[in-house]
């Protein structure tokens, strides 16, 4: 499908004003580029291009949805970089609460040990920045995530030579509390050890640690495991643990062997059937 059509004469000084840029040493060196063209096709139609006068509505339009998404709550997503005594996060809502949350493989000795870090701060000086300190360097196999309390955004960080890698959770995950228990459950039936982290934007964040068949295992069914969300650990200054999912809730799950990320955002449940979920930060 053409989507611009041009009359011969623009198409030639189009063409011979072409210019082509080749990488230099990381620079770029224009160099100019000779090319012959020779049109044989009959002659284009001529097209009628929008006046100003037309686009200023689609313009506009364009402008105040850009500004009106910029306004809503949530929009903005927050950002990780490495600093040379930890890591500092960006794009933190003024004032607000972050929680870094991790799971790492480290090696102080001949043995793997696996550690586990959950801290929440405040930007206390309304910058939209917190920090991670860190003594040394970080955990070559490790993943780092950063929640925004506020907006229930996040950002995930890993070190460059081991990479972050993020899947969704499936809807099963999330589980409708009925008769005998009440609370609605976080579900997993692929990864035998799990860092469950709860995120409800502008209240607070709650997290549990299960196994299968571990203690916090509540299901006794060899090859899956599951909890209900009231049993979760508060993070921080965040209230009781919710008996129920509320729509827009975060659910982001951490497999500890594999250092992978899987999340789901809890959408309106059916009736009788599990909650709906969709991915998104």
């Amino acid at each position: 499908m053409r989507l611009v059509l041009m009359d011969r004469l623009a198409l030639d000084r189009a063409v011979s004003s072409h210019v082509r840029r080749q990488p230099s040493h990381g620079n770029f060196k224009a160099r100019k580029g000779i090319l012959h063209y020779r049109d044989r096709r009959p002659p284009l139609p001529q097209t009628h291009r929008p006046t100003a006068s037309r686009l200023a509505p689609f313009a506009l339009r364009a402008f105040l949805g850009a500004f009106l998404w910029a306004a809503l709550p949530g929009w903005s997503q927050p950002t990780i970089t490495a600093v040379p005594k930890g890591l500092l996060a960006q794009g933190i809502t003024p004032g607000g609460r972050a929680i870094w949350w991790s799971v790492a493989h480290e090696r102080p000795d001949s043995f793997v040990t696996i550690a586990y870090r959950l801290e929440e701060q405040t930007d206390s000086d309304l910058d939209g920045k917190v920090g991670f300190a860190f003594d040394g360097p970080l955990p070559e196999a490790s993943l780092w995530v950063v929640v925004d309390v506020t907006t229930g955004s996040y950002s995930t960080y890993a070190p460059e030579d081991f990479g972050v890698t993020e899947t969704s959770l499936p809807p099963e995950a999330v589980v409708e509390g009925s008769g005998r228990t009440p609370s609605d459950a976080f579900r997993e039936v692929a990864r035998p050890l799990v860092n469950v982290l709860l995120v409800r934007a502008g209240q607070g964040a709650w997290t549990l640690r299960a196994g299968d068949g571990g203690a916090t295992d509540q299901d006794g069914v060899d090859g899956e495991l599951s909890f209900t969300i009231d049993s979760m650990t508060p993070v921080g200054t965040s209230p009781a643990a919710p008996s129920r999912y509320a729509v827009g809730d975060r659910l982001l799950s951490i497999d500890v062997d594999q250092l992978e990320l899987s999340t789901l955002v809890v959408g309106p449940p059916p009736s009788g059937a599990a909650f709906g979920a969709g991915v998104g930060r």
